[in-house]
């Protein structure tokens, strides 16, 4: 029914457990910029800051224009917005042992070990690596990276691949990051439910983390969007609006899918002690109503709230307030497509 004994919080348990060694761990994308004495998200700005002057300087010193300097300032938000991203996922994530423990009803070494093994899939650094470039590879095969631009000069050319490349190198880290998250949130689906959990208000509260990185990920579509509408091209194709609607759809599903499996434990869960506890309603109001004591009453009266309690609870572990965010997040970008769309068909 839930632990005996209180735990204290996640830095203490985790710096305490000799198995769990992601206290400490730092990912490449925190080491290769490590030399920069800053915050992680300072640094990466720094890192965009100089990728965007020196990619101006080649375009007014070679090209004599600034035609395409907003595409290549959108393009260097990207570039550091993505490891931001994945940097601020990871250090939440040695966090979310704190939901788990509140959720799963097994022994804390066991939930230790699972996150712990969870961890090691979803920061596995040649993997996020490896899709990474297989992801910058794809992009050039398909034609994602054609947008109208032209150069005078192979030096301003070269410079543009430079920075497309890293961008789509960590967009496919990111979109490992993404789906192992995903996959991790629907394993907890599969592991008992505390039924501590059932009872607690809290639940959307707790849950509330994989809405953070859900809105994280939008907020790279949304930017990804408006890169596009900034360029000569635009989102001129079928196969390019394709592309970016697919990545809508992607989002909505990464957000419910997921979490669908807890909302089955959760749904599974209530029923069984719903059963359970009807059962033991049942034989405290036969003895109260044929013992109509004050105490027996008061004993009928509790079980009765408890059963509406959970009755009333809500078997979602987001709320609202998350689904409107995420929305928003997602259709707004997909409006100023159709507007750009429509406006080009009247033109």
């Amino acid at each position: 029914m839930g632990r005996p004994y209180p735990y204290f919080r996640t830095e203490n348990r985790i710096e305490e457990s000799s198995k769990n060694k992601w206290k400490s761990q730092h990912l490449f994308l925190e080491r290769f910029l490590s030399r920069i004495p800053a915050p992680y998200y300072w640094q990466w700005a720094v890192f965009a800051g100089i990728i965007f002057l020196n990619t101006s300087v080649v375009l007014l010193y070679f090209e004599k224009s600034s035609s395409y300097i907003l595409s290549f300032f959108i393009l260097s938000i990207m570039i550091a917005q993505q490891p931001m991203i994945v940097i601020w996922t990871h250090k939440k994530m040695k966090l979310f042992i704190d939901y788990l423990l509140d959720i799963i009803e097994l022994p804390e070494s066991e939930i230790l070990k699972w996150h712990e093994d969870q961890m090691a899939i979803v920061f596995d650094e040649k993997r996020m690596f490896t899709l990474g470039v297989l992801y910058s590879v794809f992009s050039h095969f398909v034609d994602l990276d054609q947008f109208g631009f032209t150069f005078k000069s192979s030096y301003s050319q070269a410079v543009f691949e430079i920075d497309y490349f890293l961008m789509h190198f960590f967009t496919g880290v990111g979109l490992y990051v993404l789906l192992c998250t995903a996959l991790m949130v629907y394993r907890i689906g599969k592991l008992p439910m505390n039924i501590n959990v059932l009872l607690s208000k809290n639940l959307q509260i707790k849950g509330s983390l994989y809405s953070k990185f859900t809105i994280c990920a939008a907020s790279v579509y949304a930017i990804s969007g408006c890169f596009s509408l900034s360029t000569p091209f635009k989102l001129n194709t079928l196969w390019k609006i394709g592309v970016y609607s697919f990545f809508a759809v992607l989002l909505l599903a990464y957000f419910i899918l997921p979490q669908y499996s807890i909302h089955q434990m959760i749904m599974k869960t209530k029923k069984e002690k719903l059963e359970m506890f009807s059962k033991r309603l049942m034989n405290k109001a036969e003895e109260a109503f044929s013992n109509p004591a004050k105490d027996n009453i008061s004993c009928l009266k509790n079980f009765l709230d408890i059963e509406h309690q959970l009755d009333e609870m809500c078997v979602w572990p987001f709320g609202s307030y998350e689904i409107l965010h995420i929305v928003l997040i997602v259709i707004i970008p997909f409006i100023v497509v159709l507007l750009e769309i429509i406006l080009a068909i009247i033109k």
